[in-house]
């Protein structure tokens, strides 16, 4: 797999990708990703740069304000399931700091799953909603990060509807690291998530 390929991948499943078996070949897997209508053209951003692995069309989602693609069946996408999905639920590898190396793949993730907390004056911290992780998975992700990217990220703990979650948190004191590591690749319609001016 092209290392670009991998890395916009990596991003996409840490993120709201999916990686499934492909029926025919029990070995390969395609990735399956969808957004919202008003998302749509990060999704054929993300339709292109996943091009040589062969993908097809960005379908409407029946009965959704949605859309929609999966990539061809592939054994690389299977190898990498493996990883991702070892006992069949998502979860984050030991070997992760291996995988998430690449600026694009923190980018993608980002915008898949961050959210910004900007207060003009005062305030600006981004937050990465990593809720279907367990606490040790998080640990892993922050080891990840500060080893590859310099970053001080810390684990949340949050509570939605009386459930405890876990998400990334990145303080002031990285923000610009942050910024300036993810910005060369957010997309337009996610320009909202990094309102900063980067050096």
């Amino acid at each position: 797999m092209q290392a670009r390929c991998q890395s916009v991948v990596v991003g996409l499943v840490l993120g709201d990708g999916n990686l499934t078996p492909a029926s025919k070949r029990k070995k390969a897997s395609m990735l399956q990703i969808g957004y919202r209508n008003e998302f749509l053209p990060y999704l054929q951003w993300i339709q292109f740069q996943l091009r040589p692995l062969g993908v097809n069309p960005i379908r409407p989602k029946k009965g959704y304000q949605q859309h929609y693609f999966y990539t061809k069946p592939s054994v690389e996408l299977g190898r990498l399931r493996q990883v991702f999905y070892p006992h069949g639920q998502k979860i984050v590898p030991v070997q992760i700091a291996q995988l998430l190396t690449d600026p694009l793949a923190v980018a993608v993730w980002y915008m898949d799953d961050g959210s910004l907390d900007f207060r003009r004056k005062d305030h600006c911290n981004a937050n990465i909603a990593t809720h279907n992780f367990s606490r040790e998975d998080c640990g892993l992700l922050q080891a990840a990060l500060r080893k590859n990217f310099g970053l001080d990220v810390r684990v949340h703990k949050t509570t939605i509807r009386q459930k405890c979650y876990y998400r990334l948190y990145v303080p002031s004191c990285s923000m610009s690291r942050f910024a300036g590591l993810v910005a060369p690749y957010i997309q337009p319609c996610m320009n909202y998530k990094l309102p900063l001016v980067v050096e």
